[in-house]
C-alpha cells in the first residue's frame, strides 16, 4: 500500500495551512488521564443523543476511513497525528462534521495479523471512554460525549490511542501514524479512491481481486446487479484522472 501512502502525503502538503501535526500523548498519560483500556479490558459505553457533544462523519455528512499497511518503515512517521480542520475544542456542541480517519502502519517482515482484526481495531471499541463509533458499512462515524470533551478530549488523544492500540495488539508492527480530516466534506471525498483502493487490497471486496500486474479485476458478469458497482465507478473516476494529470504532466 506504499503508493497509497504517498496519496495521503501529497494530500497533507496540498493543505498546508490547513494541516496541524504533532506528537501523541504518550500511553502512560492516556491511560492515567483518559483511562485507556486494553482490549476488551474496556467497559462497554453507549453515547446517546441527549449527551452528544459532537458527531464525526454522521451520515448526513462526508465519512471515510482505512487502515494502509506497508513493509517501508520509512514512509510511516512513529507516532505522529496529523489533522486537517478544526479539533474538538474548536467545534460547537451539536455540530456534526465530516470526518475522515487513516491509520497508517508500518509492518515488520514477521507479521501476519488478519486484515479484517487490523481493520476492527480501528474502532477502539469500548477503549476510550467518551468516544464511540457506531457501525455503518463503508463509514466511521464516531460521538464524542460532552463528559469526554470536558475532560479533555481531542482527535490527538483519538490518535494516540488507535497508535497505542494497535502496537498493543499487534506484535509486528514498527511504525504507527494517524491522519484526520475535519475540514470540509470536499477533502474527505477527494480521498475516498485511497479508502477505496485499500479496501481491494485489503480484501475486503469479494468480487474486486488484484491481477498479477497490479490491475482490478471483478468476478461479476452483471454489472447492473452487482452491489460493489459504486466501488468500480470510483476506480474508474480515479483511473480517468490519473490519465489526465499524466497528460498534463508531459
Amino acid at each position: 500500500m506504499a503508493p497509497l501512502v504517498a496519496a495521503i502525503r501529497r494530500f497533507l502538503s496540498q493543505r498546508d495551512t490547513l494541516a496541524k501535526t504533532g506528537r501523541a500523548p504518550s500511553r502512560d498519560e492516556l491511560v492515567s488521564r483518559f483511562s485507556l483500556a486494553a482490549r476488551k479490558k474496556g467497559r462497554p459505553e453507549v453515547i446517546l443523543s441527549e449527551d452528544v457533544f459532537v458527531e464525526l462523519g454522521h451520515p448526513q455528512t462526508a465519512s471515510r476511513s482505512a487502515v494502509l499497511v506497508t513493509y517501508e518503515e520509512g514512509l510511516v512517521q512513529d507516532g505522529l497525528v496529523s489533522l486537517v480542520g478544526p479539533d474538538l475544542p474548536q467545534m460547537v456542541q451539536g455540530a456534526k462534521r465530516p470526518f475522515a480517519q487513516f491509520v497508517l502502519l508500518a509492518a515488520g517482515p514477521e507479521m501476519a495479523a488478519d486484515p479484517f482484526d487490523l481493520d476492527n481495531a480501528q474502532y477502539l471499541m469500548h477503549r476510550l471512554p467518551g468516544y464511540m463509533v457506531r457501525s455503518v458499512p463503508g463509514r466511521l462515524w464516531a460521538r464524542i460525549s460532552r463528559q469526554g470533551k470536558a475532560k479533555g478530549l481531542s482527535l490527538s488523544v483519538v490518535g494516540g490511542a488507535l497508535i497505542a492500540a494497535y502496537k498493543d495488539d499487534f506484535p509486528g508492527i514498527l511504525g504507527a501514524e494517524v491522519v484526520f480530516v475535519t475540514s470540509s466534506a470536499e477533502d474527505v471525498k477527494e480521498l475516498e479512491p485511497v479508502a477505496v483502493e485499500a479496501s481491494i487490497f485489503s480484501g475486503q471486496h469479494k468480487k474486486l481481486v488484484l491481477g498479477m500486474d497490479g490491475s482490478v479485476e471483478c468476478t461479476e458478469l452483471n454489472c447492473e446487479t452487482c452491489d460493489e458497482k459504486p466501488v468500480c465507478d470510483t476506480l474508474r473516476d480515479v483511473v480517468v484522472q490519473r490519465k489526465k494529470t499524466t497528460r498534463k504532466a508531459r
